[in-house]
């Protein structure tokens, strides 16, 4: 069985005497207001109460018992400045700035030590992914070095060089001391006014239903009431008890977290701190001692957290922790004779996604996350304090936080605690795996399933995970790969399964370079292109907006011009009153309903709108906020689970739906971007004509209980024009071949639409949010501009490559693919100015460009836009003239 350890049989015990002790708390009464009340006193909370008094922010902080005592006064405290994530990496490097910088504001020293990294590669594999990392921290001036093994050895003397292959170097790693680091920030915020309450527990948080939507109104404690609109949950492992307060579920799971500290190993001294990502294990240097902990497959589960686990520690289970000695052992043999001082074994929050939580709840206006960190909270608290500041004065982040966001978690994953508890296991045992660009968990699979998902796992689909729907990423041939329930590795008495073959597939992606399944993915892209091909669109997120304002939150809300016909359908942006892109969407104005799910009779004007699937609950979210803002009579009524989507693309596409319809599919009655209801074999649908890749093609957006005859419909007719099955990998490289945008990699919130060269929907007349920036920069120039890159060379990319422009970095690759009709890898990002000037089609065209993979530059050619079909002749369904290829620049 699962091995649960419950708060009643907690041991605790003292840890080694606290070097030094620090005044934290404020002395003096509980305030009776404040603009934000912080609940928890780790290093979460004190960071938020720093970064909030900074800006000027009357901000108190709540700690039930003495500020650190939880899980911030035991951490490791590493600082690493390389992960693969561009988000990631601007975090740490915020962190690693205010740690440096501190003590000539406070006094107080941040136990900052600047002793450097060293990444362990013991496979090609492992090696090539720290290439990655090499690669993209060049544009973000992070430096670091691809050293051989004997090199590393010379860094660091405990080192084996015959145990691994070379090693990455960065010099600029470190570690902090948390307390002093704790003492530093809150010593700081109180200098600018802000309160930290200690032994004050929040027994209560206070809601103001009464405008219809649920807002923070103030906290109760023992010493009594505070007044505010604004609370920050940063409560760490116990972040869900203080959720349950206030109604809600948040996706964290403690568990047990564990490193031991050597005795005196005097060739350390001075060395940098080592990470063997292939044996699980980190070591920090204290002086001439190691701090060795690791991340094992079967750390033990906390069901409850208890209250009274101030300065605490549990007991370590040596018999899960050897499994990370004899990692040690293996790259340092140092370790077979060193003895052990003592052991730290704590609880740490761990989350689905091994991302924290952030952000405010949509459900609860003013409540905000700042948790679940996963054991990185000392080098993710600066940067993501310096955000969450932001988001709360400024209403939105600076950076694109979506995967941090708590609104990547749609309300049926935060309520499935069994679903939360073995994703967050995975996402723990994973946590040093290699971050391969195609890899899929085996936690949580199956969690919400498609009306046409089991005909398509018969039909050879191998199945993908995003945001808990499964969804086809390809399909093989000749055999099946269903996803079966997850086995936790074979650990806690469950029977590893016997049936691999999804796991077979997805070695197949186990890779840097091209996937074993490139070649059947190209199949289905061709298909598409040449014929006709099969999506399953069913994750989307859809929805309808209604009520008698729902013609003035249309535009509001978006940027191109929706006041089209009934049926008309309008791709557009969404934006922030910033001017960043919250979502792209299609917008469809409904024509008079026939009292059906597809055609609902409304009173007044109605739209139906189309959401990307894994982002679709943050649309849905920032929808009814601004629309809650401005007080609309309007209504969005989500229904994805209650359509299915199939999309029908290709040459021979019009020709297959017009033979199972009685309805005529012609350019008259169905010209590009128009909706209408059609009955296939006896079922309504609405029938869209449009394309995310670029071709003739149809969209039959079809209710729940019709949709297996439908299906069934579709397929057995598309038998006579060759109708291939296609995935979610063949989509998004001919939708990236086409040069079309996928929100949060190369469309974020730190992208405005003119940036993106979508100002062609970007309208003149009227006011939208976020319009006053789209003006500006159309008026003035952008410093930033997408673009679309070639390579001549067989090389795969996979985005977070650097851009290179006359031997100067000037950005970084959003989104890489393959293009199979182009016959040649492809990619899009964005290019700055190295002298941050306006960017300029002539800067653009006078360039001579490479793309940065792996440490090795190939060249490149730019466009301003992609060169497949730029007069859009496909979606035209005009087939006859053959493929004109762009000239060079054409814009």
């Amino acid at each position: 069985m699962l091995r649960l350890t419950g708060g009643s049989v907690v041991k605790t015990r003292n840890f080694p005497k606290i070097k030094q002790v620090f005044k934290y708390s404020t002395e003096s009464t509980l305030p009776s207001q404040a603009d934000v009340v912080i609940i928890g006193g780790g290093v979460a909370g004190c960071a938020a109460l720093y970064q909030l008094s900074k800006r000027g922010v009357n901000a108190v902080l709540l700690e039930r018992t003495k500020t650190t005592s939880g899980t911030t006064w035991h951490t490791g405290a590493l600082c690493w400045r390389l992960r693969p994530s561009d988000v990631d990496i601007q975090l740490l490097d915020a962190t690693r700035k205010l740690l440096m910088s501190l003590e000539q504001e406070t006094g107080l020293n941040t136990g900052w030590i600047n002793n450097g990294g060293i990444f362990i590669a013991k496979t090609e594999e492992r090696l090539q992914e720290y290439k990655r990392l090499h690669t993209l921290g060049h544009f973000f001036n992070i430096e670091s070095h691809l050293i051989s093994s004997s090199e590393a050895a010379k860094l660091s003397p405990i080192l084996d060089p015959k145990r691994f292959k070379a090693a990455l170097y960065s010099p600029g790693d470190g570690f902090a001391d948390p307390s002093m680091y704790c003492a530093s920030l809150v010593k700081g915020a109180k200098s600018r006014g802000a309160q930290v309450i200690e032994n004050c527990p929040v027994t209560d948080i206070l809601i103001d239903p009464t405008s219809g939507v649920r807002k923070i109104k103030g906290v109760e404690t023992p010493k009594g009431t505070i007044k505010t609109s604004c609370v920050v949950n940063a409560g760490g492992v116990w972040a869900k008890t203080i959720c349950q307060k206030v109604g809600l579920e948040i996706p964290i799971t403690p568990m047990k977290h564990a490193y031991v500290i050597t005795e005196s190993i005097p060739e350390v001294k001075n060395t940098p701190n080592l990470r063997d990502h292939d044996g699980s294990i980190y070591m920090r240097i204290q002086g001439d001692s190691v701090y060795l902990g690791g991340y094992e497959n079967n750390p033990e589960i906390i069901r409850d957290m208890p209250d009274d686990f101030q300065f605490s520690l549990f007991n370590l289970d040596k018999s899960l922790f050897d499994t990370h000695v004899k990692s040690a052992i293996d790259i340092a043999p140092v370790f077979e004779r060193v003895g052990i001082k003592t052991d730290v074994c704590g609880a740490e929050a761990f989350t689905p996604d091994h991302k924290p939580i952030m952000g405010e709840d949509p459900k609860l206006a003013g409540f905000y996350y700042s948790c679940g960190f996963n054991s990185l909270g000392i080098q993710l608290s600066g940067g993501c304090a310096e955000q969450l500041a932001i988001w709360i004065t400024q209403g939105r982040p600076e950076i694109p936080m979506f995967a941090y966001d708590i609104r990547r978690f749609t309300p049926n994953l935060r309520s499935d605690r069994a679903w939360i508890t073995e994703t967050s296991q995975e996402s723990y045992a994973k946590n040093y795996s290699i971050v391969f660009p195609h890899d899929q968990p085996l936690a949580g699979r199956n969690h919400k399933i498609g009306p046409f998902h089991e005909a398509l796992v018969a039909s050879g689909a191998v199945m993908e995970q995003a945001q808990g729907w499964e969804r086809p990423g390809y399909f093989v041939k000749d055999r099946t790969a269903p996803v079966r329930g997850y086995d936790w590795y074979g650990h806690y008495d469950h029977i590893d399964n016997e049936d691999k073959r999804y796991e077979k597939e997805l070695e197949g992606d186990y890779t840097f370079g091209f996937s074993k399944h490139h070649d059947q993915i190209g199949e289905e892209a061709h298909s598409a292109r040449n014929n006709v091909a099969l999506f399953d669109l069913s994750y989307f997120t859809k929805m309808y907006l209604t009520g008698p304002d729902a013609e003035e939150a249309a535009d509001w809300l978006f940027t191109a011009d929706t006041d089209k016909e009934p049926g008309r359908v309008v791709y557009t942006c969404a934006l922030n009153s910033k001017g960043g892109v919250e979502a792209d969407v299609t917008v469809t104005a409904l024509e008079e309903g026939v009292g059906t799910l597809v055609g609902p009779i409304m009173k007044g004007k109605g739209y139906y709108v189309v959401a990307g699937g894994a982002s679709g609950y943050q649309t849905v979210s920032h929808f009814k906020k601004e629309m809650a803002k401005k007080n609309f009579k309007s209504v969005i009524t989500d229904t994805t689970d209650k359509l299915g989507v199939l999309s029908i693309q290709g040459p021979k596409s019009r020709e297959l739906l017009q033979s199972i319809t009685e309805t005529p599919i012609t350019d008259e009655k169905f010209p590009p971007g128009m909706s209408h209801l059609i009955h296939v074999d006896g079922h309504v649908c609405r029938a869209m004509r449009i394309s995310f890749i670029g071709e003739l093609g149809y969209e039959l957006h079809v209710p729940v209980a019709s949709c297996v005859p439908v299906y069934n419909k579709v397929v057995e007719a598309g038998r006579g024009f060759d109708l291939k099955h296609a995935g979610f990998r063949a989509l998004y490289a001919l939708s990236l071949e086409k040069g079309y945008h996928l929100w949060n990699q190369d469309l974020r919130i730190d992208d405005n639409p003119v940036e993106a060269d979508l100002r062609h929907i970007c309208r003149k007349e009227g006011q939208y949010l976020g319009k006053q920036h789209v003006e500006k920069l159309k008026q003035h120039g952008v410093k930033k501009r997408r673009v679309f890159f070639t390579l001549e060379d067989r090389v795969a990319v996979y985005g977070l490559e650097t851009i290179w422009r006359d031997d100067t970095i000037v950005g970084y690759l959003r989104r890489g693919d393959y293009g199979y009709t182009l016959d040649s890898s492809i990619g899009t990002g964005y290019i700055e100015h190295p002298k941050g000037q306006v960017i300029t089609d002539e800067f653009l065209k006078s360039g001579n460009y490479q793309i940065e993979v792996m440490d090795k530059r190939y060249p490149a050619t730019l466009y301003l836009k992609s060169p497949f079909d730029p007069k859009n002749q496909r979606l035209l369904g005009h087939y006859e003239a053959q493929f004109e290829e762009q000239s060079h620049f054409e814009d």
